[in-house]
């Protein structure tokens, strides 16, 4: 296997007090061996390999992670935004918006968007990022969000319990049985995790809790939106 140094690095972060200063492990004037995907060597500038690219003295760090994103949506919420640094409260009903919009877009619309996103992300260094569904509502389109969603990240998540969709206004039991059985079918094979948004203008702590539970009977990693917009049970939930 070919190997590539990252070679002549000022100052580099490896999150191993091991292997440098600090907590954060840092080395200076390091060089970085890979092998394919692996650091397979950190040690002093010079070191050798197949290829070599020259750092020229600057910082490398390990990319950052984002762990709650919806990259895959179309519309936008600008007037929310606006409302909110008005002062005015956030409200979990906005995203209505951007279900409507989601849903009316196709799926090319969508990977399109997303893609832009992706390398937007990539240039701010984050190699890592979750994709969550909940812009669908319904089995098709969260189906549909969580395969465009894979085409960047093997961390997705199915989100179906996100809000209570327009046609099921007054009925959030029934969607919730909705989103525990045909939903959650159609999602599984397509995400690694599941997430319920419980919180006030969402879904309380029984029904996030059937979610979940569906969600773990299906081999899903299970995780929880929880106290946004104020106190609530969300966190004993995840605790729980």
């Amino acid at each position: 296997m070919r190997t590539t140094v990252v070679d002549r690095i000022g100052l580099l972060v490896t999150n191993d007090p091991t292997l440098g200063e600090g907590p954060l492990g840092i080395v200076r004037d390091a060089a970085v061996v890979m092998a394919g995907d692996k650091v397979v060597e950190v040690g002093p500038a010079g070191l050798t390999a197949d290829e070599r690219i020259d750092a020229d003295g600057r910082c490398v760090l390990p990319g950052f992670v984002d762990s709650h994103t919806h990259l895959v949506f179309a519309g936008d919420r600008t007037d929310e935004f606006s409302a909110r640094m008005a002062g005015r409260p956030y409200q979990a009903g906005g995203i209505k918006v951007t279900v409507d919009a989601t849903r009316e877009a196709t799926e090319t619309v969508l990977a399109s968007l997303a893609a832009r996103r992706r390398e937007e992300a990539r240039r701010a260094g984050i190699t890592t990022l979750e994709i969550k569904s909940g812009y669908g509502l319904d089995v098709e389109h969260e189906q549909r969000l969580l395969k465009v969603g894979r085409r960047f990240t093997q961390e997705t998540t199915f989100l179906g319990a996100h809000l209570v969709p327009p046609e099921y206004e007054g009925r959030a039991d029934d969607y919730i049985a909705l989103v525990c059985g045909e939903m959650r079918a159609a999602a599984a094979p397509h995400a690694r995790w599941i997430d319920a948004f419980c919180e006030v203008g969402a879904f309380d702590a029984d029904q996030s809790r059937a979610v979940l539970a569906a969600g773990r009977d299906a081999g899903l990693g299970l995780r929880v939106h929880a106290n946004q917009l104020g106190h609530g049970p969300g966190v004993r939930l995840a605790v729980e």
